[in-house]
């Protein structure tokens, strides 16, 4: 007989991007981060927050019911508007593991040449991304994560 306790559940990103109501200062990141860290251990969350000049990328792994419940508590943050999903599916292993959450301040010239990148007010966004047959998304994001340190 076969417990259920040997299945792992599956695991799911998703990226989005939005902008802060207003600049969040150093202070205020910071207190986002801790907060953010301390759900997403609670709950077996990884991750990466990108943040450049009011503009806000953000990576979450985990179980799908885990990634959409606080991605829909995230969608009525009201330090925040404009919330767009730029991808999200199944994963076959974690690319953040290590972090409950990752953090990055990125100059905006750098946000704005993401590969892959395009402005939402455009209506043109990254395609759905899944790990099995793509992973441009995952070196564009670890492209951010290997230039310089970042926060754990």
């Amino acid at each position: 007989m076969v417990s259920f306790s040997m299945f792992t559940p599956a695991l799911y990103h998703l990226v989005y991007q939005s902008a802060a109501t207003t600049p969040m200062r150093e202070d205020e990141l910071a207190v986002l981060l801790t907060q953010s860290r301390t759900w997403n251990q609670a709950h077996d969350l990884t991750g990466l927050l990108l943040y450049s000049d009011g503009s806000i990328m953000q990576v979450l792994e985990g179980t799908e019911e885990e990634v959409r419940y606080i991605f829909r508590r995230i969608e009525v943050d009201q330090r925040h508007f404009g919330v767009t999903k730029l991808s999200d599916g199944p994963i076959q292993g974690r690319n953040f593991s290590q972090w409950s959450m990752g953090f990055r301040t990125v100059n905006p010239a750098a946000f704005q040449r993401l590969v892959g990148y395009n402005n939402p007010e455009n209506g043109s966004h990254l395609a759905n991304y899944s790990e099995n047959g793509n992973v441009s998304l995952h070196d564009l994001l670890s492209s951010f994560i290997t230039q310089d340190e970042v926060y754990r």
